[in-house]
């Protein structure tokens, strides 16, 4: 009798499908999020800053925050810009705090994209990531972005800066917990900064940025 030869093909066929398929799991497999990684107004290296495309790829590449310059419209709603004039971005040399909700909405960025509601960037992302909000106009923004935070329940997932202490000490009542950053330019604010008690993080100008001025900041008594 003709002893039965062994199909081997079959199961070398499945040990390499499987090979494969572990082999593209490892390769897709996220990165964890730098904790140190700040992508500011998103990769805006890349793409036009503040808009979902920016975020999207800073996000890609794996930021732990991305950030948002807020500006106030006529009509009170935060949107998010770097800039108070709308010209470097939409071509449209006005302010948005001349500009009503529906001029802003109109806007658009050379490749088409919308300036973004501060509301859109949460709805959005939602707790999926983490954000860094400055309050470019202090405490007169500090209201409407406390509401709009407590609305979508993200107040575990945001620092928020500004350069006027006001705003920050407005905030540390409904928010204590939140890191509070506070932006310096002057030996006078670093000061006042490291004196307040409710400033957790010190944004110093480069000019500040030297042993003498981060020694002082690290020295902070913690209690």
């Amino acid at each position: 009798m003709h002893k039965k030869k062994r199909n081997i093909f079959i199961p070398i066929s499945l040990l390499l499908f499987l090979l494969l398929v572990t082999t593209l799991i490892v390769a897709f497999k996220p990165e964890s999020k730098n904790d140190h990684v700040i992508s500011h107004r998103g990769a805006s290296g890349e793409e036009i800053e503040h808009t979902f495309k920016a975020y999207d790829l800073a996000l890609e590449y794996g930021t732990k925050y991305i950030e948002q310059d807020l500006v106030t419209s006529k009509d009170g709603t935060l949107y998010v810009s770097h800039d108070d004039n709308a010209e470097r971005i939409t071509g449209v040399d006005k302010n948005y705090n001349d500009m009503n909700d529906k001029e802003i909405d109109n806007l658009k960025t050379e490749d088409g994209q919308h300036i973004l509601k501060l509301e859109d960037v949460f709805e959005e992302y939602g707790d999926s990531t983490d954000y860094l909000v400055e309050l470019k106009e202090n405490e007169t923004q500090a209201e409407p972005f406390e509401e709009l935070v407590k609305e979508h329940g993200l107040q575990d997932h945001i620092i928020v800066q500004a350069k006027n202490p006001e705003a920050l000490e407005q905030l540390a009542e409904g928010f204590p917990d939140m890191p509070k950053l506070m932006l310096v330019n002057d030996d006078e604010e670093m000061n006042n900064a490291i004196d307040s008690d409710y400033v957790d993080i010190i944004g110093a100008n480069a000019r500040l940025m030297d042993e003498e001025h981060v020694a002082k900041a690290h020295d902070i008594d913690p209690e």
